[in-house]
């Protein structure tokens, strides 16, 4: 587990399955969309960027993601229907576990799924 921001209940994760970085968005468990990288990350350290951009601006729109690795494009893809405003109020922003409720089904039998490597920075960033 990298991150997970809100809940089995909808939330949005990314995470590393067999070295290859998988990104879910859980809107409310009616709609799930995964994204996974097209190869696995490189070994030593790396710089993991997530960017999310509304594809048309306004509420539920759907949202572009784009996840580069030092650099380098690993995975694109387009979450249709976004949530209109947040997710619970009750699960929260974690890193490198889930505490929470599992986003992902894919790794709730092994919750809370902790990340075996470091975490040096995390750095969220909203650009209007």
């Amino acid at each position: 587990m990298l991150y997970a921001l809100g809940g089995a209940g909808g939330g949005l994760t990314c995470y590393l399955e067999g070295g290859v970085l998988c990104y879910e968005y859980n809107l409310f468990l009616v709609m799930r969309t995964k994204i996974h990288a097209d190869r696995r990350l490189p070994a030593g350290p790396a710089k993991i960027e997530m960017e999310t951009v509304y594809a048309r601006p306004g509420p539920a729109g759907p949202l572009d993601i784009t996840i580069t690795v030092n650099g380098e494009r690993h995975a694109t893809g387009r979450v249709p229907v976004s949530a209109p405003l947040l997710f619970t109020a009750n699960d929260c922003l974690d890193i490198g576990t889930c505490l929470g409720g599992p986003v992902s089904r894919d790794y709730a039998d092994r919750a809370p799924f902790p990340f075996n490597g470091t975490i040096r920075n995390v750095n969220v960033r909203y650009v209007s």
